[in-house]
């Protein structure tokens, strides 16, 4: 990064997520043109007011033209985001293996860390920094909603944000789903408390069994408390998630051997949001759960994928066809080596 981004950062706090995101709008409107707000707006997980403002200030510095039928770049506008692609690169440091597996999977941006979780315990400290880093990045200032799924590398991670990451922000942090009877201190509720103490935001709770049959759960959802918790997660600006092996996370939540055979039968590698998917990327069996809902992913604006390990590489790329293209997974080499050599 240049060194005089910390001073711009100090006089400007946004600076960075300002810039990324006019440039972001840019290559849309490059790529698709012509182009209407509506179309960027669902392409970037952005509102289509804050596409509004940002393309009329692109137009008014002649980057862009605004007509009835879409938008589309100026000749300037091109210069300009030639010219801006190599600052983006460095001040992001997007590294070329980084671009590569991102393109691999069908996702906006991976960051990888050295090392292999499976050997090394150091691995999920660097991917909690670079998840604050991210965070710092993407967040934006005044109140902001981080919804957080629990699971082992994001409770070991949690505990390396930092307070800085609170500054000028205020900062709630709510669980995406109720407990799965498993040992609490991998919980969703027991992580946000951790992200929160960290940042010195608030927390929320939601102290409910994950997997309810349908007539609790229409039931649960009209109590005040689990209703406001389910309206923070429905308003989120980021949602941190990790991607679990399916075997172990079917144990967790209770299958028997009968149900576990099954699993495997059907060549189940992953599971996310209560989704199991095979190795491609095909849901095959799902469980009703208190929370975040799979659905409703598209809606976020910006989502982390947490995962680490080389045993986790196949579980990364099953899931990887159904996630959202806004997704930043956050990983370390081990499974990216083993992604990235697999056709």
């Amino acid at each position: 990064m240049y060194s005089e981004i910390p001073v711009l950062e100090a006089l400007v706090p946004d600076i960075l997520k300002v810039f990324r995101q006019r440039y972001l709008v840019l290559e849309q409107i490059s790529l698709k043109a012509p182009i209407g707000r509506r179309s960027v707006a669902q392409s970037l997980g952005l509102s289509e007011r804050k596409v509004r403002t940002e393309t009329e200030y692109l137009r008014d510095l002649g980057l862009i033209e605004i007509k009835s039928f879409g938008m589309f770049m100026t000749e300037k506008g091109q210069k300009m985001l030639q010219d801006a692609a190599p600052v983006i690169d460095r001040l992001f440091n997007a590294r070329e293996t980084e671009v590569d597996l991102a393109r691999k999977l069908g996702i906006e941006r991976t960051i990888i860390v050295p090392g292999d979780s499976d050997l090394q315990e150091l691995v999920y400290e660097r991917m909690g920094e670079e998840l604050n880093s991210a965070l710092d990045l993407l967040l934006p200032l005044g109140h902001a909603i981080i919804t957080v799924l629990g699971g082992a590398a994001l409770a070991k991670s949690a505990k390396n944000l930092s307070r800085n990451l609170g500054k000028n922000r205020q900062l709630e942090f709510v669980p995406g789903r109720g407990a799965l009877g498993e040992n609490v201190a991998i919980q969703s509720n027991t992580i946000v408390q951790e992200m929160a103490l960290k940042t010195g935001g608030k927390y929320r709770t939601l102290y409910l069994p994950e997997q309810v049959s349908t007539e609790a759960y229409k039931s649960l959802i009209r109590e005040s408390t689990v209703a406001d918790v389910l309206e923070d997660i429905s308003k989120t600006d980021v949602v941190i998630h990790g991607i679990g092996l399916a075997q172990d996370m079917a144990r967790r939540r209770g299958y028997d051997s009968v149900r576990l055979s099954e699993l495997r039968e059907k060549k189940v590698v992953t599971e996310c949001f209560g989704c199991f998917f095979d190795s491609d990327g095909k849901i095959v069996d799902r469980v009703h759960q208190v929370g975040l809902q799979f659905e409703n992913l598209n809606k976020i604006p910006h989502i982390f994928a947490f995962a680490c390990g080389g045993r986790k590489a196949k579980a990364i790329k099953a899931y990887m066809p159904n996630a959202p293209h806004q997704t930043w997974l956050i990983t370390d080499e081990g499974a990216s080596k083993k992604i990235l050599k697999e056709k």
